[in-house]
């Protein structure tokens, strides 16, 4: 093993070459996320002219700018298949522009790997042809690790710098988790092989320990990498939880005894950044659950001076309402926070998208609370609903909170919007759509779509909807609101909305066009419609629409259509109007925002987006169920 010290120096060299690469990386999505700051900073300062179109580029350099940009989102955003079944969902591959990036990723390790390491039979030090490759192996092995640390925390210096949320970055976390685990491979095959050789591998053992711990490091990684899969982290993701967070103690535990001092500033590395992530959060959790923060103290309750009443409430066998009373802090649409509940479980915490909006976007007097739509699972809400599924008022819990967490995109930067979602996705796109239609100066056009099961849900938003729709017409801004119910027939539909029916009985669908259960969007063509006029607006029925678009009324309306709508016709006749660049926002399952990436992504090269045709930019912002 003295040979060590005969490659180290060209290996410190390749470790340090992996961080150049990593920087230079996350220096470019500085440098566009920087762009991007800048250019809705103009926006804001030239609110006040009208013929300055968000999007459009104004010069050579931001045409050029955006083509570019225009190229890597048609590239990034495809999903190449989506598996749907009970288990083959999990094999489902990351979208287009991900498994590019990995490509990229492999490519730099494989360089490093195996560049200068394969010994010709002449060369003078070819009886180390194996210790080599082994060290070399080592060094690609430990260089990543502070990697998975950084990648896993939420309070990391990669969201710092880039404004990429934690939780878009966890999916990288265990691909590189993985590819460690086989670049470990090759150092202790290597190794070993040498060994078997020449017939030492007992003795090997017995005279370094650091082999051992080896040994156990990379059976604890497998564990991890294995148990890491969605199969397992959905079978019980409380035990899955605990089990990864004390398994990735002791990887660094056993990594710090196996290798040599002057290698350990990795293990250290990793330590530091697994300090920080806890430091920080911990410090926000105390400084919201204690009051802590003066400047919010007069809007707590008096009630809690230690956590916050959460009043929980059945909605039905899959749904809970939760609000948070008097929360001491402020938060931005589409962000999320981890709620905990003691006497739902005891040191569980879940991240619950915000559904509602602070009051400093609503205009709304008092103190903000925030609303939770929490779907039913097993586990802690389910423990939650049993609580509460046979009260009739509310009931109130003791609640912690851990954030807000999450970046979403910025509304400012647009001139056509369509939210989308799938449904309990409307808790992320729904508080968006209302921030846009109060704040966005530059906005002319705007589509809510939300397509769920059970009517039954409409209600959840119905009069927030049509409040927003007024507020947009106010600022002369052209709004369609449309609700897909999928899971009942218009004529078997009876839900109370403050007292009288939601939808009247005179549309009828067509039978032999029922649609199955699941995810896919197949086209809808026919259109059967009936209005309902109400003291707060208009709910227009539809049993199946071809289009996300429809005429405007002078009175709030939300379209009530049956049926799954066609992708492109959620977006088409919205990118098809649009004068400056159209930002999509869509949230629900994998197999939803996979066809959403697709719709977009063929849309944008069908029309040539910021090509010498005129079309104008289109973003797509995806968040999927599940991390």
């Amino acid at each position: 093993m003295s040979s060590a010290g005969m490659f180290t120096p060209t290996n410190k060299k390749v470790a340090r070459l992996y961080w150049y690469f990593v920087a230079a990386v996350v220096g470019v999505l500085v440098f566009r996320r920087v762009v991007d700051r800048v250019r809705v900073w103009q926006l804001r300062r030239n609110q006040q002219q009208p013929q300055r179109i968000p999007g459009r580029p104004q010069n050579a350099f931001e045409q050029c700018y955006d083509t570019t940009i225009a190229i890597c989102r048609e590239l990034a955003y495809p999903q190449l298949w989506t598996c749907t079944g009970k288990f083959s969902r999990y094999f489902t591959p990351p979208p287009l522009g991900r498994c590019l990036l990995l490509l990229v990723y492999w490519a730099v390790i494989l360089t490093m790997l195996w560049s200068n390491v394969i010994l010709a039979p002449s060369a003078s030090n070819y009886a180390y042809r194996w210790e080599i490759v082994g060290f070399r192996a080592a060094w690609v092995s430990i260089t990543q690790l502070p990697l998975i640390y950084i990648l896993s925390g939420k309070a990391n210096i990669i969201t710092m710098l880039t404004g990429i949320s934690y939780e878009r970055l966890n999916w990288l976390h265990r691909w590189v988790g993985r590819t460690i685990f086989l670049t470990v491979i090759v150092h202790w095959s290597y190794f070993f092989t040498e060994w078997t050789i020449a017939d030492f591998v007992s003795f090997e053992l017995k005279i370094m320990p650091m082999v051992k711990y080896g040994f156990g490091a990379w059976a604890t990684l497998g564990w991890m990498v294995i148990t890491g899969f969605g199969f397992f982290r959905n079978l019980s993701y409380e035990l899955w939880f605990l089990q990864h967070l004390a398994a990735a103690l002791v990887l660094l535990w056993l990594v710090h005894k196996h290798v040599p001092s002057y290698a350990a500033y990795n293990v250290w590395f990793a330590v530091g950044v697994i300090v920080l992530d806890r430091l920080v959060r911990t410090v926000m959790s105390l400084v919201i659950n204690l009051h802590l923060d003066p400047s919010k103290t007069q809007n707590v309750s008096s009630r809690r001076r230690i956590g916050y009443e959460a009043e929980v409430t059945s909605l039905s066998n899959e749904f809970l309402l939760v609000k948070i009373r008097n929360v001491g802090f402020s938060w931005r649409p589409g962000q999320h926070v981890y709620l905990s509940i003691p006497r739902a479980g005891v040191f569980e915490a879940h991240p619950f998208t915000i559904a509602s909006v602070p009051s400093s976007i609503s205009g709304a007097d008092g103190p903000n609370d925030v609303q939770l739509y929490l779907r039913v699972h097993n586990g802690f809400t389910k423990r939650l609903q049993r609580q509460c599924q046979r009260q009739l008022r509310p009931r109130a819990f003791l609640s912690f909170i851990s954030g807000p967490w999450g970046n979403p995109p910025s509304v400012e930067r647009f001139e056509s919007m369509v939210f989308v979602a799938a449904g309990n996705g409307a808790s992320f796109t729904f508080p968006m759509f209302q921030q846009a239609v109060r704040t966005n100066n530059h906005l002319r056009q705007i589509s809510f779509v939300w397509i769920f099961r059970q009517a039954e849900q409409l209600d959840w938003f119905k009069e927030q909807l049509l409040s927003a729709w007024t507020t947009a017409r106010k600022r002369n801004v052209r709004v369609n609101i449309h609700a897909f119910i999928t899971g009942s027939a218009p004529d078997s539909v009876q839900t109370p909305s403050e007292g009288r029916p939601l939808i009247e009985q005179r549309s009828h669908a067509d039978p032999s066009r029922g649609e199955k259960p699941g995810d896919g969007l197949p086209p809808s063509t026919e259109k059967n419609e009936s209005i309902k006029k109400g003291d707060t607006g208009i709910v227009r029925e539809t049993s199946v629409s071809s289009s996300a678009s429809s005429l405007i009324s002078e009175q709030p309306t939300i379209a009530i259509n049956y049926g799954r709508p066609d992708p492109d016709s959620l977006v088409r006749p919205m990118v098809e109007e649009a004068w400056g660049e159209t930002g999509i926002i869509a949230c629900g399952g994998c197999h939803f925002t996979g066809q959403m990436r697709n719709c977009v992504a063929r849309l944008s090269d069908e029309r040539g987006v910021h090509k010498g045709t005129g079309a104008q930019g289109i973003y797509l912002f995806c968040e999927t169920y599940g991390w």
